[in-house]
C-alpha cells in the first residue's frame, strides 16, 4: 500500500530496534518489515516470555540507562521506533509516578542514546494529545490533552523534538488487530470475546474515532522510515464512526449476535480519567506524502478475521 516514493528521500536502513516489541503495534511492524533490513526489539520485564516473533528479542527496562546501553550495543540500531509505553488512560491517571517514569523517563533514556549512537528516532505518540472538540486534527493544529496520558505524550513530543536528532512523530488513533499472547486486549477483541460467549456488552455511542488496524499504522511506519521523513504524521482508517457504529461492525464481520450490543452515552460508565469525544484526524499528510491508504474498517476487520488465531 506504500506507493509514490521521492527516490531521492529514500534512505538506507541496514539495522532497527523496536522498543515494546511485543505490543500490538510493536509486533505488526516486524511482520511488515522489508526483508532486508536487520531488527532487534525488546519488552518489559513483567511480561512472560514472548512466543517467537520476527526479530530477536530481549528483556530491557526503558528507564535503566545502563540496560538501555547495552540493547544499543547489540542491535546498533540505524533507526529505533519507540511504541513502548504504558497504554492505559485509566492506568496512567491512577499511577501517576510509575507512567511518568516510563512514559516520559524512558523517552528521555531512549533520546539520549539516539543522540549518542547517531540513530534516528520513531516516536510513537496518540491522538490524546488533542482535546476532541474540533476534529478533523492535522498535524499543525495546537495540542490540548484533557487527561494525565495526554499530557506524557505532549511531554515526550517535546523532549523528542528539541533533542537535536533525526527524528519522526507517528501518532495513531484507536487501534486494533490481534494482541500477541499475554499483552492488553483493544476493543475489538473484547468485543469479539463477549459477543461469543453470549455476554451483553453496552458501547459509548457519542464518542467517535477512525479506527486504524495495527498493520496499517505499521506501513505509515515503514514508509516514514524509507521515505526519510521527519516531522509528525497522523495515522488512521477511513471511517468516522461512533464506538458503538464499530462494535456493530466487528459483530457483523464476524458473524456475531448484534443484539447483545446496547448503545449507552459516555457518562453511562464512571471514569477515572476523562475522555476528549472526538479526535478524528485528517490524513491528508499520510495520505499524500507517504502515499498510505487510509483502510476501511470492514477490509481491516475482514482481514482480522482471516487471521483468527485458533486460541479464541
Amino acid at each position: 500500500m506504500i506507493e509514490g516514493y521521492i527516490l531521492s528521500n529514500i534512505r538506507k536502513v541496514n539495522r532497527v530496534l523496536v522498543t515494546g516489541g511485543t505490543g500490538l503495534l510493536g509486533a505488526a511492524i516486524q511482520h511488515l518489515a522489508p526483508k532486508d533490513i536487520k531488527g532487534f526489539s525488546i519488552y518489559f520485564p513483567e511480561c512472560s516470555f514472548p512466543l517467537q516473533l520476527p526479530y530477536p528479542i530481549r528483556v530491557a527496562d526503558l528507564t535503566d540507562r545502563i540496560q538501555m546501553k547495552t540493547i544499543f550495543e547489540w542491535a546498533q540500531p540505524d533507526v529505533v521506533i519507540h511504541t513502548a509505553a504504558i497504554g492505559s488512560v485509566d492506568y496512567a491517571e491512577k499511577n501517576r509516578e510509575q507512567t511518568r517514569r516510563v512514559n516520559v523517563g524512558g523517552t528521555m533514556v531512549i533520546t539520549e542514546l539516539c543522540q549518542n549512537y547517531k540513530s534516528r528516532l520513531i516516536y510513537i505518540s496518540s491522538n490524546a494529545v488533542f482535546d476532541g472538540r474540533t476534529p478533523f486534527y492535522s498535524e499543525t493544529d495546537p495540542v490540548n490533552p484533557i487527561n494525565y496520558y495526554g499530557q506524557l505524550k505532549v511531554e515526550a513530543e517535546n523532549i523528542v523534538q528539541h533533542s537535536g536528532i533525526s527524528q519522526a512523530i507517528v501518532r495513531p488513533i484507536l487501534m486494533y488487530g490481534w494482541p500477541y499472547p499475554g499483552e492488553r486486549d483493544n476493543p475489538v477483541v473484547w468485543w469479539i470475546r463477549s459477543l461469543k460467549e453470549g455476554k451483553p456488552i453496552k458501547v459509548v455511542d457519542n464518542v467517535f474515532n477512525k479506527p486504524l488496524a495495527a498493520w496499517s499504522c505499521a506501513e505509515v511506519v515503514w514508509a516514514v522510515i524509507q521515505q526519510n521523513r521527519t516531522g509528525i504524521y497522523h495515522a488512521a482508517g477511513r471511517d468516522h464512526i461512533s464506538l458503538y457504529q464499530f462494535a456493530l461492525a466487528v459483530a457483523e464481520v464476524f458473524n456475531l449476535n448484534k443484539g447483545l450490543i446496547t448503545p449507552v452515552p459516555d457518562s453511562f460508565f464512571p471514569e477515572i480519567a476523562p475522555r476528549p469525544r472526538d479526535t478524528s484526524f485528517d490524513t491528508t499528510k499520510m495520505e499524500m506524502e507517504l502515499g498510505v491508504k487510509s483502510i476501511g474498517i470492514r477490509d481491516g476487520l475482514i482481514r482480522m478475521k482471516n487471521e483468527c488465531p485458533d486460541t479464541l
